[in-house]
Order: structure tokens, then C-alpha cells, then sequence
């Protein structure tokens, strides 16, 4: 058998980081982060302890780099949705159908993510605030931003971007945790007229 080559071996690597990686996430929503342990993870990824080891010196080190990899992904999907040329009440509703249907799809993502929130401080240490700061900003100012360009082109009423960006992802996220605990199948006919009800609330109020 011939020896792998550089790039084979930096494949093996890459593979068994995200096999590492995809388990530290599962035990995580099981436990929760001080409750983990690496021997739990290394369990669930079906590989020895010590090769945790060998690619994380420890669980902090491990964590820090799922949570950074989350959080990244959750600014770029933001920044994708909402930084565009397409009319804003559009982005605005694109954005709140992905998180809905997120939850009816895969409800350990919304625990994964309120969870995260939460231990940043228990993370990443003297970094928290810092990382939690910026995780912020980057997440609610361009749903913020959204809010004032509808305001500008007189699509909706005027009045404070970031309170309104703040009430509209309130509604989503409440909206998230009611389905995720519903049982019902994400395909089915009530969760879709779930969905809508949802996105006309809030996009045209309460009113009749």
C-alpha cells in the first residue's frame, strides 16, 4: 500500500475534526457545557480519548472552537439574508421563514444556539464579553438597519430600527421554542399553518 499523500492526510484531518466537532455539539445539548466531559464526546464520535486529545489540548479549547464556528456561520447567514439590494420587507420575512423553519426542522438548533448564548462567559473566560459583544452587533444591527430602510421607503411606520428589530425577533424566538417543543411533524399541515400564522402576525399586526 502506497502512502497517503499531503492532501489525504490534511482529509483524514478535516474528517475527524468535524466527527469531534459534530459530537462535542451533541453531548453538549445532551449535558450542557460544565457537565460534558471529553470522554463522553470522544464516546459518541466513536474514537479513542486520547485522539480528542491529540487535536484539543481540553474541553475548553474544544468548545471555543465549536462555539466560534457557530457563531461565525449565524453572522454570515445574517449577513447574507439581510445585506442585500432585494426590497426589505422581503429580507425581513426570508429571514424569519428560516428561523421557523429551522425549528420545525431541527429544534436541537435552537436549544444549541440559546444554550451557546449563555455559556459564552463559561467558554471563553476573560474573551466573553468581548465575544458576546461583537456576536451581537453583528447579528441585530443589520436586522436594525433593515427596519430603517422599510422606514425610509414608507413601507412601514416610523419609529426606533433597533426597538423594532428587537420586537420582530422576539416574536420569532418565541414563535421557535413554542414549535420546538409541539411534537408535531415539521411537514406536516399544522406546522406550516403554524408558520403563516406566525410570519401575519408579523408582518400585519393583530389587527383585523
Amino acid at each position: 500500500m502506497s502512502p497517503r499523500t499531503p492532501e489525504q492526510n490534511e482529509e483524514i484531518r478535516q474528517q475527524r475534526i468535524r466527527q469531534i466537532l459534530e459530537a462535542a455539539r451533541e453531548v453538549y445539548i445532551e449535558k450542557g457545557f460544565l457537565s460534558t466531559e471529553i470522554g463522553e464526546i470522544a464516546k459518541k464520535a466513536g474514537i479513542a480519548r486520547g485522539l480528542v486529545y491529540y487535536y484539543y489540548k481540553d474541553k475548553y479549547e474544544l468548545f471555543q472552537t465549536l462555539f466560534e464556528g457557530a457563531l461565525t456561520a449565524a453572522i454570515q447567514f445574517v449577513s447574507a439574508r439581510l445585506k442585500t439590494t432585494e426590497p426589505p420587507l422581503e429580507r425581513l420575512q426570508q429571514y424569519a421563514l428560516h428561523y421557523l423553519h429551522t425549528a420545525a426542522q431541527d429544534p436541537s438548533m435552537v436549544h444549541f444556539f440559546r444554550d451557546l448564548y449563555q455559556d459564552i462567559p463559561a467558554v471563553f473566560g476573560e474573551r466573553g464579553d468581548e465575544i458576546s459583544k461583537n456576536f451581537t452587533t453583528n447579528i441585530h444591527q443589520p436586522l436594525a438597519d433593515t427596519f430603517a430602510d422599510a422606514m425610509e421607503q414608507g413601507l412601514i411606520r416610523i419609529g426606533d430600527p433597533y426597538l423594532f428589530s428587537q420586537i420582530f425577533w422576539g416574536g420569532i424566538s418565541g414563535a421557535m421554542f413554542t414549535m420546538t417543543g409541539s411534537g408535531r411533524s415539521p411537514e406536516s399541515a399544522e406546522t406550516n399553518a403554524y408558520i403563516q400564522q406566525t410570519i401575519d402576525v408579523l408582518f400585519n399586526g393583530l389587527l383585523i
